[in-house]
């Protein structure tokens, strides 16, 4: 045998594994391998987490399985080889709570490593998991149990002194999270935030053990041993300092951006903790946020930063500048990792090393987007959870946090504490309007001491206003809301109005074009829409049209929905917004005189629209609608700007969401909070069918919430619409290897258009809709259901509902 365990097949040698050439690699090398990458990831829970790669595959040493390794004489997947670990874990004797701990945590991970977490108490008040556990099904001859013990003398696993060290960590760890947790309101919180810790913890190391299984089976086919990406903060500090240097300092925003950013780095020097970073819209926020990032990174050892993203429309941009600044334009995939579903390479090689780095997260900077964030770390998948452990020892910066979807706010409160607290990241959260996590009803965020990177008695938010919010308390109908963007457009010389819905940006351009056309035709208006019935690249162009024509100072009005608020880098004269949560109206006001290219401060307009029945379907839109226009008729003469007017409109919204309403309702009326905490409710249901109490540490049900979350409803389904070169790349499906198919598909999302149920449906039984790829399944909508201007429509009486 060759040291990195490759070699051919002796009849007395346990194997692991064997390649289409008969290369082999040995059982004892495989464990062990993954026993040393699980352990070397990070720095904590060392020896538990080599215990779990030590175990993982231990009944591989099956007869059956050689058998099956050697001969195929049986199908993949058929000859357990999981479990007996998880038994071997089992069977070892604990007195303690941090050794019952250790012991179903160890159990849950070895068990599943090749498939997700279960729930461990069902919907229907039994524990499969754990009754597996049992002496009578050890025995049963599926699993070789016995047999399998009789070769772990030969395997070298230290099972009862690596066990005994586990233990020892997680009694360190208990103490950890018994700390943060005592520092909730209430004793019963303290008790589900420390579950719903348990249970992260149970990924993280869940996490490690996937990794490193499928490292060390990836470098035994590759034959090239693991180097861990390490990265040099040195290096990229060295490089973004130099553009930061060569900035223009001439204007007064850019001075005002530099302070804020040498107070980002001044703050780099503090501990590891929870910050918020609250600059003005326009005050160089992205930038200033990377700056501290990096100088932080390297100050405090950190292995990674990771950039979170609310909107998909967004990660470009933000790549584009960390790319120019840190001179990574040629980078291929090792420093910058793009993790976001249109992201990929034409070249053959690097597109697999971009899906092996997406799949772990070990690149020193990771853009990525809410969505990815929240559906990885609430998932029970194996491929999900593998990349979990690398966000520990990481800068986290969730940049626009405002935009965090109300019914996930405890749950993420709970991940970052964790992540912070116990896997030692630092979190930064970002934005203009900083939302008082803090004060949900569970009270559940940890932040820092003096949390505020820069002191809230700073005179930047002055220094920047370069606009002002004049809110009418008079509702308008869609046909006086056109009338009126219109005319401020000829006054300011270009207008972007935002509306709350699709069909309202569809009828708005229409009137509004109706009388753009009325102007001699040199003094016509471009007309852009911008909304989520427009493909991705739809959106990409248009806004590249947009921005050309505001460079060259043509006159233009937009039409949008609210895509276009956050972080978007347009900047207009005026802006016209639909009356909404104050949030999204200051995210508005970013978008008009972004660079202060009028010294003084222009108008930002907020009107209500009559009769919005499409709000019906998007609750918090509506709620933070109808506490704005409470605020605007209780104070009608302050300033919705004001530090004070945000701090009370998130009160007031906050204080509408008790109950359930941000632990996240599952369709099975439980919520995912609970589930992934103390699960009371199944609890009592174990209790009531077992007519016994549950003793089991994990009660967790990760599986049911895997299963069901989504930070966005799936109540749409995705058809690819005919713009661009849609139909070219449907072309291509039936040309290539696999991996040119992925890359096509992967294409495609930029292509594709999420309809809901209802207009899925009526296009569908109207024959708009066809299957053209029956192996993808690609559904492609009809050529004159996808207008140039505004997307996709239904028929000329039945617009587009909400956003």
């Amino acid at each position: 045998m060759e040291g990195n365990g490759i070699g051919t097949s002796s009849t007395d040698e346990l194997l692991a594994r064997k390649d289409d050439d008969d290369n082999v690699q040995a059982l004892f090398d495989h464990l062990h391998n993954a026993g040393e990458l699980a352990a070397g990831f990070e720095s904590r829970s060392v020896v538990t987490a080599r215990t779990a790669g030590l175990l993982h595959d231990e009944g591989k040493a099956a007869r059956a399985f050689q058998s099956y390794l050697l001969y195929g004489d049986k199908r993949r997947g058929e000859v357990i080889h999981a479990w007996q670990g998880a038994f071997t874990i089992n069977d070892q004797l604990v007195d303690s709570p941090a050794g019952g701990m250790t012991q179903e945590m160890l159990e849950l991970a070895i068990a599943n490593h090749h498939g997700c977490l279960p729930d461990c108490i069902s919907f229907e008040g039994d524990s499969p998991f754990f009754d597996k556990m049992s002496e009578d099904n050890k025995a049963k001859e599926r699993y070789h149990y016995q047999e399998v013990l009789g070769h772990v003398p030969s395997l070298d696993l230290n099972i009862q002194g690596n066990f005994a060290q586990s233990i020892a960590e997680s009694g360190e760890l208990l103490r950890l999270m018994g700390s943060c947790a005592s520092r909730l309101h209430s004793q019963r919180q303290a008790r589900s935030s420390m579950d719903f810790y348990m249970g992260l913890y149970e990924k993280y190391i869940y996490s490690r053990l996937v990794d490193a299984d499928r490292l060390d089976a990836a470098h035994f086919e590759s034959r090239q041993p693991y180097t861990p990406n390490t990265p040099d903060w040195a290096e990229l500090i060295r490089r973004l300092e130099a553009h930061l240097g060569e900035l223009d300092t001439s204007k007064s925003i850019n001075r005002i951006r530099s302070r804020i950013s040498e107070d980002c780095l001044k703050s780099s020097e503090r501990a590891t903790g929870i910050y918020r970073l609250g600059v003005p819209t326009g005050g160089g926020k992205t930038l200033a946020s990377l700056r501290f990032a990096l100088h932080h990174a390297e100050k405090t050892g950190k292995k990674h930063v990771i950039y979170v993203i609310p909107y998909l429309s967004i990660t470009s941009q933000t790549v584009d500048v960390f790319r120019e600044f840190l001179d990574l334009q040629n980078d291929d995939s090792e420093v910058l990792l793009e993790h976001y579903s249109s992201v990929m390479k034409d070249d053959e090689q690097q597109e697999q090393r971009r899906r092996l780095a997406a799949e772990r997260w070990d690149n020193p900077i990771i853009v990525t987007t809410m969505v990815q964030f929240l559906e990885t770390v609430m998932s029970a998948r194996a491929s999900k959870l593998r990349k979990f452990h690398n966000m520990s020892d990481s800068v986290i910066i969730f940049d626009e946090i405002q935009a965090l979807p109300t019914k996930t706010i405890n749950l993420f409160n709970e991940i970052v504490n964790f992540l912070s607290n116990i896997l030692d990241s630092t979190i930064l959260l970002c934005s203009a309007t900083q939302p008082l996590l803090e004060c949900t009803e569970r009270e559940n965020l940890l932040l820092s001491d003096s949390p505020d990177l820069i002191g809230r008695s700073n005179d930047y938010a002055e220094q920047l206003r370069r606009t002002n919010i004049i809110a009418s308390s008079e509702t308008v109908t869609i046909d006086e809301l056109a009338s009126i963007i219109f005319d401020k457009a000829q006054e300011n010389g270009n207008c972007l109005a935002i509306v709350n819905l699709r069909s309202e940006a569809r009828k708005l351009y229409e009137k509004i074009s109706g009388l753009n056309a009325t102007l001699d035709e040199n003094k016509r208006f471009a007309m852009v829409h911008l909304s989520t019935s427009m493909c991705g690249r739809h959106r990409k162009d248009r806004l590249r049209e947009l921005r050309m024509s505001l460079e060259r100072n043509r006159p233009v009005i937009c039409l949008s929905t609210q895509l276009i608020e956050a972080g978007v880098d347009v900047s207009f004269s005026c802006v016209v917004r639909a009356m909404a949560g104050l949030d999204s109206i200051l995210q508005a006001a970013g978008r008009c005189n972004r660079n202060g290219e009028s010294k003084e401060p222009k108008n930002v307009y907020v009107y209500p629209i009559a009769d919005e029945q499409g709000l019906d379907r998007l609750r918090d839109i509506k709620l933070g609608k109808t506490i704005t226009q409470q605020l605007v008729h209780a104070y009608p003469d302050a300033d919705l700007m004001s530090e004070t007017m945000i701090t009370e409109y998130y009160r007031f919204y906050l204080d509408r969401q008790k109950g359930e309403m941000m632990d996240c309702k599952m369709s099975t009326g439980e919520t995912a909070y609970e589930l992934l905490s103390t699960n009371w409710s199944r609890r009592k249901e174990y209790e009531y069918r077992k007519k016994q109490k549950y003793t089991h540490v994990f009660a967790q049900a990760f599986k049911t919430v895997s299963d069901d979350f989504h930070v966005i409803a799936k109540e749409t389904t995705d058809v690819v619409v005919q713009y661009g070169k849609a139909m070219e790349l449907i072309d291509q499906l039936d040309k290539g290897d696999l991996a040119t198919q992925i890359r096509t598909l992967r294409q495609l999302q930029d292509y594709s258009v999420s309809l809901f149920d209802n207009e899925f449906k009526t296009l569908n039984e109207s024959g708009r809709i066809s299957i053209v790829n029956e192996e993808f399944g690609i559904r492609v909508l009809n050529k004159e259901n996808y207008s140039p201007e505004y997307g996709v429509v239904l028929n000329a009486d039945m617009p587009l509902l909400a956003m």
